[in-house]
């Protein structure tokens, strides 16, 4: 029996054992080291026996296999007294001779086991899970930016919103670089500006020569003998464009970079229109099939294109000049950053300021959407067009005919132009605009957030006189400039003057408490102190003079006592009543984060005759409005009042109008002349496709994608 018992032990001792295999064979990938002790503590050395049973016949002995034993645990080891054996070896009559050897044995074989599990997992190579596959329109993770997606422990991905990025990525990623020193950036584009301004300059020159005798020729001014002799009508122009071309170099450049980058940009239409046109007019010069042609060569158009492209290098170079040298000046009193209300002055940091400049801009971005498109279309239609004619010298014609359709001299002015105007009237006023990326975000909610000083700045808010009920006139005007410092409104000032002339201090104020009605409250030396306006007075229960008619006044009660009334002016200064009547006219939303109970849009009606549909948010809104720090810059500030902060808002919105429609038309002329120099280069129709007629098509259609631009800054 006893035998038969020590076998169910052994056993239960031999499932323990696989459990424990099973667990480190799971943990080997976790890199966790097993050791015999840290086993021996989970699992046990055995079940020891509370008492021994009673003696009975020993049963035969089941033949068990040998099992191996280390040469260092042949010997007993000495039993501890702990373990309840005596000197006198009485448990060796209780216990079976077998259970001592098994013992050892099992935990030999547990530890040599274990061991061999982890030296075969150590030896196997890791195979990392495979990733989980992507959606189709999903956006791949980058490592630089924040995740969009997070990976769910099904294997699905997730947006992950909050801004946080969803995983941890596996390497750092690269710090961004820093950006370059103001002053550095001034003289960047100083140097571009100038070297534009030349180029564009000498390209005119070139381009206005190049249309004097076509014109001329039109009117029967020119002899006979100009259109007899190839060296007098093709040559002289082959010489101008290839000028045109050398001087626009930086405009083949940067088509050859943006095209590395996979993007179609309105130079490299410009340098495919004066490549083909150089080769076509070659052509007509060497070629004597070309020559017989009526069509002629389109060398003036290319020049009239690739002068376009050179002038808006140069609007765009000098806007960016006089923004960087504006925000050079120093640290700017205040920038213009965003906000859940819309747009706010606020106190901050200018870094950021020049990389935000620098961005593309909407009408960039459309532009490599639809150009590629255009881009295709012209190579298709110029081949088209010569099987047409069957007329393969007539190709390089076909392509620069289409091109020229297509190559809208709007393109390069549709963001400069309106970027130009907007910046030279800024910066005369001391501010500085990020571009159309900071108009855009400045404009995107069409609010401003506006303040007590922004409406009502120092010297428009003075005291018209006052009233005090029994209290000493230290005592009241002391605690008056202390609720109004507390309040943060637009009173402070006026009550540090009061203090100046009549005497007092600021004592120290506790509990402060903002109420919507319109006024503060607090606790000094005891004394719970109200302040604001008679409603809020008269809301907590303030008893008032009867037959009060006084609109914009403060009031100042103690332990529910009214103490002292002040008639407070209002007086509209002129350069706020010319900002808030511009800011009624461009629709642009003014958000009223004042703290003073008395500035309502009724005052603002009263005052400036337009309150421009003020909002009035409710108190946690204004306080927190007013409250917030700045964050990346949209524009800089260096002036004082609300004239600069409200002629900025105006003008950045103006900006993005004049882009948005300047982007639209110049696309639809774009498109337009491309379907129609396809149309009249497949029919043949050479008398009718001149460059003089195609350079008034696209000049009114420039005209009419710039007619806003012009304009950009007339407000």
């Amino acid at each position: 029996m006893d035998q038969y018992n020590a076998d169910l032990e052994f056993e239960k001792t031999l499932d323990e054992s696989k459990l424990l295999l099973d667990g480190a064979s799971r943990a080997a990938n976790e890199d966790y080291e097993f050791t015999l002790e840290s086993i021996l503590s989970e699992f046990g050395a055995g079940r020891e026996t509370d008492a021994a049973p009673p003696r009975s016949e020993e049963p035969a002995p089941i033949p068990l296999p040998e099992l191996p034993v280390d040469e260092e645990a042949e010997e007993d080891p000495a039993p501890d007294a702990d373990d309840g054996v005596t000197d006198d070896g009485a448990l060796d009559d209780i216990v079976p001779a077998l259970d001592l050897p098994q013992s050892q044995s099992l935990q030999q074989v547990l530890e040599r086991t274990v061991q061999e599990v982890l030296d075969e997992q150590r030896s196997e190579p890791v195979l990392d899970d495979p990733p989980p596959r992507r959606g189709l329109f999903s956006r791949r993770k980058r490592v630089e930016t924040e995740e969009l997606y997070q990976v769910v422990p099904g294997g699905k991905e997730e947006p992950a919103f909050g801004g946080a990025p969803a995983s941890a990525p596996e390497e750092p990623a690269e710090p961004e670089e820093p950006e370059p020193p103001i002053e550095e950036t001034v003289a960047e584009y100083r140097d571009a500006s100038q070297n534009a301004r030349r180029m564009a300059r000498f390209s005119a020159l070139v381009t206005l020569v190049m249309w004097i005798p076509p014109l001329l020729d039109r009117f029967g001014l020119m002899p006979a003998v100009y259109a007899e002799d190839k060296l007098l009508h093709t040559l002289p122009f082959l010489v101008a464009l290839a000028l045109v071309c050398i001087l626009g170099r930086e405009v083949f450049v940067y088509a050859a970079e943006k095209l590395m980058e996979f993007k179609v940009t309105y130079e490299l239409l410009t340098s495919l229109l004066c490549l083909a046109a150089l080769g076509d007019t070659a052509a007509a010069f060497f070629s004597e099939a070309r020559a017989m042609s009526p069509a002629m060569p389109l060398h003036s158009v290319a020049a009239l294109t690739m002068t376009s492209a050179l002038w808006g290098r140069r609007l765009l170079f000098r806007s960016l000049y006089d923004s960087f040298r504006v925000a050079a000046i120093g640290d700017a009193p205040y920038l213009v950053t965003t906000t859940a209300g819309g747009a706010a002055k606020r106190h901050g940091s200018a870094a950021g300021f020049s990389v935000t400049a620098q961005q593309d801009d909407l009408s960039g971005r459309w532009q490599t959407v639809v150009l590629p498109v255009i881009l295709v279309g012209a190579l298709v239609f110029s081949i088209l067009s010569t099987l047409q004619i069957d007329s393969w010298p007539l190709y390089l014609w076909n392509l620069s005919a289409i091109l020229a359709g297509a190559s809208a001299p709007a393109f390069p002015l549709v963001y400069p132009l309106p970027l130009r105007r907007v910046t030279a009237r800024l910066s005369k006023s001391g501010s500085a605009l990020a571009g159309y990326r900071g108009a855009a975000v400045m404009g995107r909610s069409n609010c401003l957030i506006l303040t007590d000083g922004d409406l009502f700045p120092p010297g428009t808010v003075s005291l018209n006189g006052l009233k005090i009920f029994g209290e000493e006139s230290g005592k009241v005007f002391s605690y008056a400039a202390t609720m109004a410092h507390a309040s943060g409104s637009g009173l402070a000032r006026l009550f540090d003057n009061l203090l100046a002339q009549e005497g007092g201090r600021l004592e120290t104020l506790s509990d402060l408490n903002f109420y919507e009605e319109g006024g503060v409250g607090g606790t000094i030396h005891g004394e719970t102190v109200l302040f604001g306006t008679a409603s809020f007075c008269r809301k907590l229960g303030v008893t008032l003079p009867s037959g009060l008619k006084l609109q914009t006044g403060a009031f100042l009660a103690v332990d529910g006592v009214l103490i002292a009334v002040f008639a407070i002016k209002y007086m509209a200064a002129e350069n706020v009543d010319w900002a808030m009547h511009i800011l009624a006219r461009a629709r642009i939303t003014p958000v009223l984060a004042v703290r003073d109970g008395s500035i309502t849009p009724a005052l603002l009606k009263r005052k400036f005759g337009t309150d421009a549909r003020a909002v009035y948010p409710q108190l946690s809104t204004r306080l927190a409005l007013s409250e917030r720090d700045g964050d990346k810059p949209c524009a800089l500030l260096y002036r004082e009042g609300l004239a600069p902060y409200a002629e900025l808002a105006v003008g950045g919105k103006r900006l993005c109008r004049a882009v948005r429609l300047g982007n639209v038309l110049s696309l639809a002329a774009s498109v337009a002349g491309t379907l129609l120099s396809f149309y009249l280069s497949f029919a043949g129709a050479y008398a009718l496709f001149t460059p003089g007629k195609l350079a008034l098509f696209l000049a009114l259609w420039t005209v009419a994608a710039l007619f806003d631009a012009f304009f950009a800054a007339r407000y």
